[in-house]
Order: C-alpha cells, then structure tokens, then sequence
C-alpha cells in the first residue's frame, strides 16, 4: 500500500490535480487538528465529502507528535543554522495552528519568527515568517509520514515552495522528483471538471488493481530514468518510454469514460509525446538547481527528529511531491 500526505494546508484542493493525487495513491491524508475533527463543518464540503467517502484520511498531529522525541529542537536547529535573511511584512505572514506547532512555536516567537495571533483571546493561531512557515509544514508533514507504528505517508503537494525544501543526496534519487512532477500528470488522465465524492470512491474501488498496476508501471519507468546520467540519453528514454505507455493510458482513459466520466485532463500528455523532451529536460534541470540551492535541506531535520525513537528510516526520499501539470509549448 502507498499512502500520501498533503500539505500545506488543513483543507485539500478541490481541483483535477487532486482528483488525479486521489486516483495515483492507495490512500491520501491530510494534516487537520483535533478541533475540526469536532467541527467538521470548517472543512468545507468538498473535503467533508471525501472524508466520508474514505478518500481522506485526517492524520491529526496531537496524537502522533508525542513518539517523536526531538520534534521541536531538530526543527529550531534547523532554523538557527540557516542563513540570516529579511524577513516579510507581519502582515503577510501566514497562521498555523498551535496543534501543528506543539513546542517548536515558543522557539520560533523566541526568534523573532513567529508571534501569537492576536485577533482572538484564545486563538489557537501563530502567525510565522512565510519561510519559515513552508519549512515548518513541510518538515511537519515529513514527520508525520514516518512515525514509528503508524503507515508510512510520502508528502504530497501542489505548491513549489514546499517542494523545494528538500534536497537529494544522491544524484539520481534529486531526479525522481522533477520527472515524476513533470510526467506523471501527464500520464495519468482525470476528470476536467469536479466529480462527486461517491463516485470517486465506486471508481476507485471497482478498479483499484489497475490503478495499481498503472501506478507500478509508471513508478518503474520513472525509477530507470532516473539511473542515466546523461541529459540526452535521459530525454531520448523518456520519449520513448512514454510513447510506450501510450496504450495504458488509454486503458485508463476508456475505464473512466465507461464510468461517465466529465470530459478528461491528461495534463499536457500530447505535449509530452509530441514536442519531445527537451523543454521537460530544461525545466527538470531548474528544478533540481531550485532543490540543490534552496537552502539548507530539511531532511536531516527529519532524521535527526527521530533520534532516540525506535525507528529505523528507510534510505529514501523524505518527499514526493506530485505538483500540479505544467503547460509546455
């Protein structure tokens, strides 16, 4: 089983690419705090519906976050060896809730990085330097993917500043990420439109082995592209490959619209297939330039989080970021 947990925020899009997020993975979660698990009704009905349906799993931080020992001081060492820089406006910055916080929010107002929302007596809201605040949910939702006992979830996520917070030891595994978030979408067709929750569901489960079987198939392919060092044979082999995957494409394509599907998204699969992949090859190499410079990587933070845990971290990405498809032309 392949779970995934997305981040930044408690609500999740209400967009084709989380439609398509819901159909690649067994099962998503999302990071909400024990307060809306009271109040439902703050979630908003779109999530509200995928809930109840099974298609969303609520991962609440405040029942998890005590089985990592150095939750707080991994994360504020992760702060303090970071370079000096301006920071925004206070009004720009973003709240997150106390619950996602736990010790790391008396650090950061220590800093100068954070102060107490005071648009309430009793707000359960920081308001934190926008920088800081992408580190934290991405380190947060990172944990939380790997807590000792529970499922394992990789992040998810359609917003770039999120994926850049990570960084890849090795020259191949940096890869995965920007040929995933430029071919999967691509390759996996979904509604264009919003589809009712219920029907999601009897889609998904009538036809969870072919999915599967897609997701596999697709998830190989990625893993040897990603073994060529060389941009051009890499190019040449991803053409190639997803020419190859045409004819599931359209397997999946023809289950969806016997289903009575709105009309489908293959997210830019002709521009892919047609136009080569040399503007994919440029854009990749961006990507992985912007994950190499962002700054100091969070993965070590979530390593060293867990320290003193029974836990024993599998040598792989700490995140997998599906974004969402990208027009190339």
């Amino acid at each position: 089983m392949l779970h995934a947990i997305y981040y930044p925020y408690i609500r999740v899009p209400d967009n084709p690419w989380f439609t398509r997020t819901l159909l690649y993975w067994d099962d998503v979660g999302a990071i909400v705090p024990y307060e809306y698990i009271e109040h439902p009704e703050s979630l908003g009905d779109h999530m509200v519906a995928l809930v109840r349906e099974n298609l969303v799993t609520q991962v609440v931080p405040g029942m998890h976050l005590s089985k990592v020992p150095r939750f707080a001081s991994a994360f504020l060492d992760h702060v303090d060896a970071k370079a000096a820089r301006r920071l925004a406006p206070t009004d720009q910055w973003p709240k997150v809730h106390m619950e996602k916080l736990q010790g790391v929010a008396e650090g950061l107002c220590q800093r100068g990085l954070a102060r107490k929302d005071g648009s309430a007596q009793y707000s359960p809201w920081y308001a934190i330097d926008p920088d800081t605040a992408d580190d934290f949910m991405a380190y947060l939702a990172a944990v939380l993917g790997q807590i000792p006992g529970e499922r394992e979830f990789v992040p998810v996520t359609d917003q770039v500043n999120g994926l850049r917070r990570f960084r890849f030891p090795a020259p191949s595994v940096g890869r995965r990420t920007p040929i995933r978030e430029l071919v999967v979408p691509r390759l996996l067709p979904s509604p264009s439109t919003n589809i009712e929750a219920g029907r999601l569901a009897e889609f998904k489960a009538r036809h969870t082995a072919e999915l599967r079987d897609f997701r596999r198939e697709i998830e190989r392919r990625i893993s040897e592209w990603a073994l060529i060092d060389d941009d051009a044979d890499r190019d040449v082999a991803i053409k190639e490959g997803v020419r190859e995957l045409q004819d599931r494409v359209s397997e999946v394509a023809a289950m969806m619209e016997r289903a009575r599907w709105p009309r489908l998204d293959f997210g830019g699969f002709c521009t892919v297939v047609g136009s080569g992949i040399t503007a994919l090859s440029a854009v990749a190499t961006d990507d992985l330039a912007l994950l190499a410079g962002a700054g100091l990587s969070l993965a070590p933070a979530v390593y060293d989080a867990f320290r003193g845990a029974d836990r024993a971290n599998a040598d792989r990405p700490l995140a997998y970021a599906v974004l969402a498809a990208r027009k190339f032309s």
